[in-house]
């Protein structure tokens, strides 16, 4: 292990706003993440987890001791005729796990190809795309939490999942890191293409076996959203707010065109298409902006964290003041 002090996170963070970090240290096992946090409480360090950096925001200067967990751990720790149960390191590419369990004929991951980031992310943001959330495939999350290093193994149940939510933006919020995942994931096709791109191409083409499917997710999704390699984003930036049944009553009076998908408790409103309808695709806030195809999306051009900030908060106000809806930024913030 490797504790280096003011280290540059341009190249850590899709969105590369500059920043630097007091400490970074890269573990790779619970050996090492144990020596990090005897570094870090002998220097009375605060310890934050970065993982593969595409879902925050980072200040210029990040204080303490920055952990990036990188184990690529991949075994298969149980299984039947009809599932297996994978266990993956929180280091392991998200994507690459995503195409290498569907060459191993291990299904149920393939809506959520082509996302970026790492396995130890998908927990914490319940990880979602084209009608499949990463719940639905999760058994245990296995981690340490900072104060005592205790280890512990979550079950599903016990990480309160909901729509871009869970136990690790709340009550583990900088409290815990993620060191490993189990996925149950099955052993017979299961195809999804509720998602209307992907059923008009089912209707078109024939039903897809679960590796076609991912590609035809990469498809739809490269054709939506811009490569942070080549435009530096953090992917799509709001979630999609879910108001009660009496404002979206008097919404859609309103906004008779307003697309709406009713809940089990309120309605998910796009919040995608309240941007442009506030004519903000391809605006500019200085050096960020909203990306001329998809308004969720803000795209930096050389901009600092509060710059991108800044912008996401002129799209709220904006987007608040006409609807009455709040929208909420997805990217974490780092302080």
């Amino acid at each position: 292990m490797n504790i280096q002090p003011n280290v540059s996170l341009l190249a850590l963070n899709t969105l590369a706003v500059p920043s630097r970090a007091q400490y970074l240290a890269q573990v790779e096992s619970l050996d090492e993440l144990k020596e990090a946090a005897a570094f870090a409480s002998q220097s009375n360090l605060e310890m934050k987890v970065l993982g593969g950096g595409s879902n925050v925001v980072l200040p210029e200067y990040v204080s303490g001791l920055v952990l990036r967990y990188m184990s690529t751990e991949y075994q298969v720790i149980n299984e039947d005729d009809e599932h297996v149960v994978l266990r993956v390191g929180a280091g392991f590419n998200w994507h690459d796990l995503v195409m290498k369990t569907l060459s191993e004929g291990f299904f149920g991951l393939q809506n959520l190809a082509f996302i970026p980031g790492l396995v130890g992310a998908a927990p914490v943001q319940n990880i979602g795309a084209y009608g499949v959330e990463v719940k639905e495939f999760i058994q245990t999350v296995h981690g340490v939490i900072f104060e005592d290093g205790e280890v512990f193994a979550l079950k599903n149940e016990e990480c309160h999942f909901d729509y871009r939510e869970s136990i690790f933006k709340h009550e583990l919020n900088n409290r815990a890191l993620i060191t490993a995942v189990d996925f149950r994931l099955n052993k017979q096709p299961n195809i999804n293409v509720d998602y209307a791109p992907l059923d008009k191409m089912a209707q078109e083409r024939g039903v897809p076996s679960p590796l076609e499917l991912a590609h035809w997710v990469i498809d739809v999704r490269s054709s939506k959203l811009p490569i942070p390699s080549e435009l530096p984003n953090a992917g799509s930036f709001f979630k999609n707010p879910i108001i009660n049944e009496s404002v979206f009553a008097d919404l859609i009076k309103r906004y008779p065109s307003m697309p709406h998908y009713h809940q089990s408790v309120g309605v998910k409103v796009p919040a995608g298409w309240l941007i442009d309808q506030m004519g903000f695709k391809g605006k500019t806030f200085g050096p960020v902006s909203v990306h001329k195809k998809q308004a969720l999306v803000l795209v930096n051009k050389g901009g600092t964290g509060k710059d991108v900030l800044a912008a996401s908060e002129q799209i709220k106000l904006a987007v608040y003041n006409q609807y009455g809806i709040e929208l909420e930024q997805e990217p974490r913030v780092f302080t």
